[in-house]
């Protein structure tokens, strides 16, 4: 009888070992690791970061500013970047509060660009899903993750700013739900973000 329960062990061990190291060879493998392991949902993990609420001119490791970033900085407005990740519970929090505020609509997938008015003001909007391929848009959510969190959902808002004496690219990075319990706290926080942002701009834009 023993000899049998330690047949049966070790056929569940070597079948076990057999089955991981197939499942760690497939896609479906690689991309549940790189939704939930290589980006952390912040929400999920119930974690909730509050960023102070700073603009700085410093990019992480000073990486530059895409030149897509540069162009519609110049040509069009003030930037807003909101990125997430295909499973993402925060997002799913934050993205209607964005729709609304901007007027706009898209998917959780979608790479979607408008130019948006606001109050008066063009404010040229990004939504990107980091988990998927569109390298030129993925790339920036690591140049502009100032805190290093790694995670989603993360917001950008990018201005210009007088940095002694040059003007340049000024932004500023929040994260997850804000800091904030009730979505009428997290609206403020972002009208508090977008202002002034654009103040910084309408300041600068000309100089």
């Amino acid at each position: 009888m023993k000899k049998m329960i330690a047949l049966q062990i070790t056929l569940f061990i070597l079948f076990t070992g057999s089955f991981v190291g197939m499942l760690a060879g497939t896609e479906v493998y690689g991309n549940i690791k790189s939704t939930i392991v290589d980006t952390t949902c912040f929400s999920c993990i119930k974690m909730d970061p509050v960023s102070e609420f700073v603009f700085t001119f410093e990019t992480v490791e000073d990486r530059p500013h895409p030149d897509y970033i540069l162009e519609n900085l110049t040509e069009k407005g003030p930037i807003f970047l909101a990125f997430r990740a295909d499973v993402c519970s925060a997002c799913e929090i934050m993205e209607p509060i964005l729709m609304e505020i901007f007027d706009v609509e898209f998917g959780k997938k979608d790479l979607f660009y408008d130019i948006i008015n606001y109050q008066g003001e063009d404010i040229v909007f990004y939504h990107i899903n980091i988990d998927d391929p569109y390298e030129k848009q993925t790339d920036c959510f690591y140049i502009y993750d100032k805190d290093n969190r790694g995670g989603v959902p993360m917001f950008v808002f990018i201005t210009l700013g007088n940095n002694s004496g040059n003007i340049e690219p000024y932004y500023i990075t929040a994260y997850s739900t804000l800091g904030k319990e009730t979505e009428e706290d997290r609206v403020a926080y972002f009208d508090e973000m977008i202002y002034a942002g654009l103040e910084f701009y309408k300041k600068n834009k000309n100089n």
